[in-house]
C-alpha cells in the first residue's frame, strides 16, 4: 500500500467525499504505480476559495491512467468537470517538481485518478499530524508510519 497527501479545493473535495466525483484530474502521477495500484490518498483541503487548510478526509485509487481525447465526455463526467473545464486545465503550463526552478513546461497530458471508498474524517487533521510542514503543491508521498494513526 502506497500513500499521498494531495491539495485540493474545497468544492472538489466536497464532491469527492460525496462520492459524486469518482475521477480526480492531475498532471502527474507517480511511477509505477500507473494502472494496478492501491494507494490512499489524504485530501488536504487548500485554504484557496475558501477552503480550511487542514486534511478533511481520504479516499482508494485503483488506478490512474492518461486521458484520451475519446474518453474526455465519461472523464469530465466522473470529474465533475465541463469539458472547458478540463481542456483548459490540460494545457495550462506544469511547473517543474524541481524546487530550486520556477520553469514550467507546456501543459497538455493529464491522468485520470480512480476514487474509492471516500472517508470523511469526524475530526479534520492537521499538516503537522503526519509530518509535513507544508501542502503539496499537487501531492507528495507519505510513509506508512506518517499515515499509521488514519488507518486505525
Amino acid at each position: 500500500m502506497e500513500y499521498l497527501l494531495m491539495s485540493i479545493r474545497a468544492r472538489y473535495a466536497a464532491l469527492i467525499l460525496s462520492g459524486k466525483k469518482t475521477l480526480e484530474i492531475r498532471k502527474t502521477a507517480p511511477k509505477g504505480m500507473r494502472e494496478d495500484c492501491e494507494i490512499t490518498v489524504l485530501l488536504y483541503e487548500s485554504k484557496r476559495e475558501g477552503g480550511r487548510g487542514v486534511i478533511v478526509g481520504s479516499f482508494v485509487c485503483r488506478y490512474i491512467r492518461p486521458v484520451t481525447m475519446r474518453e474526455v465526455r465519461e472523464v469530465c463526467r466522473r470529474a465533475c468537470l465541463n469539458r472547458e473545464e478540463l481542456l483548459a486545465y490540460a494545457e495550462r503550463p506544469q511547473r517543474s517538481p524541481c524546487a530550486e526552478s520556477s520553469a514550467t513546461s507546456p501543459g497538455g497530458k493529464i491522468y485520470a485518478w480512480s476514487v474509492e471508498s471516500p472517508v470523511t474524517f469526524e475530526k479534520p487533521m492537521l499538516l503537522r499530524d503526519v509530518g509535513v510542514s507544508c501542502p503539496p503543491q499537487s501531492w507528495r508521498r507519505l510513509r506508512k508510519e506518517q499515515v499509521g494513526e488514519v488507518e486505525a
